[in-house]
């Protein structure tokens, strides 16, 4: 859990709406170059007997080097914040009773994870952000929406029968990013939404990174001639700005 003392340091340019107490729109944007860890952007994940996921699940953890991460920390480091502030005078407002029964009190969560080697368990020096979002739901008059992350090419092309994402896959996400507080467990945080992927290398089916057998990008053959599309990658109904759960 993250606490106060841990804020990362930030501009003054970067606090000024949150020093004049004003909540900033919808913050979008886009993830430095990464590697793919548990990708789910073809298809829903729906979880498992233990832990369902009804509504369908999709989701990539995106692994980055502290030095790849530190523009993306930075840009989200006055929505971090500004969670904190928001979440902490959340808490304050719950009834007594309500925060008597959380024993640990109010809580952040990370903005990201730090990776470990699971056999000297030490730091990699590598981090983990998780970006998700719903694949289904219900808005506020009862309809139902579907929706999926838009899926592109190395040359910015949608593509609408993209091939399988597996994990190693390189890439970058779209993303969009707003506060959250839970009443119930006293917790506040970051959601970190999945817009869409830009597929830079793929691994598919077990496959192998090119980087792997020593090749590099080349003029010729493209994915693009294989799987065209025209438009967005996603199909359906889209979710209604703000509907969506985290």
């Amino acid at each position: 859990m993250w606490t106060k003392q841990n804020t990362p340091s930030i501009s003054s340019s970067n606090t000024t709406d949150m020093a004049n107490d004003k909540k900033p729109s919808v913050v979008k944007g886009t993830t430095p170059r990464g590697v793919f860890v548990f990708p789910a952007v073809t298809a829903p994940d729906y979880g498992n007997a233990a832990f369902p996921k009804p509504d369908g699940e999709y989701k990539v953890n995106l692994r980055l080097t502290e030095e790849e991460a530190e523009p993306l920390i930075k840009k989200l480091t006055p929505i971090y914040e500004l969670a904190y502030k928001e979440g902490q005078e959340a808490y304050d407002a719950l009834p007594v009773a309500n925060r008597k029964k959380l024993r640990n009190g109010f809580q952040m969560n990370d903005m990201f994870e730090r990776e470990y080697d699971k056999e000297t368990e030490e730091e990699t020096g590598n981090v983990i952000f998780k970006f998700k979002s719903k694949a289904s739901g219900k808005n506020k008059k009862g309809e139902t929406w579907t929706r999926k992350p838009g899926i592109f090419n190395a040359k910015g092309i949608a593509l609408k029968n993209a091939p399988q994402v597996w994990g190693g896959t390189e890439g970058k996400v779209s993303y969009s990013v707003n506060p959250y507080f839970i009443p119930g467990t006293g917790v506040a945080g970051i959601a970190l939404r999945l817009e869409a992927v830009q597929i830079l290398e793929l691994v598919s089916a077990g496959s192998k990174s090119a980087s792997s057998y020593g090749f590099g990008e080349e003029e010729g053959y493209d994915e693009a001639d294989e799987f065209p599309a025209e438009g967005a990658a996603s199909e359906g109904t889209a979710a209604p700005e703000g509907e969506e759960e985290f």
